[in-house]
């Protein structure tokens, strides 16, 4: 990972820390809150609490077991 060092006011920083989420650097809070790069879902689903993602997961596989037993209709043309 290339690092570069940058110069900012001290009440810039502190806004910053501000941003920041456990386990996020600040090069993540800077990216987050710019929107300087777009994440993918798993990257989204780490910052959420292990036991909602279990939950979410769970959600996941009943939906898309009822989705395959589902038939879909015919269209008539």
């Amino acid at each position: 990972m290339v690092t570069k060092t940058i110069n900012i006011r001290e009440s810039a920083y502190h806004a910053l820390k501000a941003q920041k989420r456990a386990g996020e650097s600040y090069s993540d809070v800077i990216l987050r809150v710019t929107g300087g790069e777009e994440k993918s879902i798993c990257d989204f689903l780490q910052t959420i609490d292990p036991s909602v993602r279990s939950e979410i997961a769970e959600s996941v596989k009943t939906a898309k077991s009822e989705l395959e037993r589902v038939k879909p209709r015919k269209v008539s043309l």
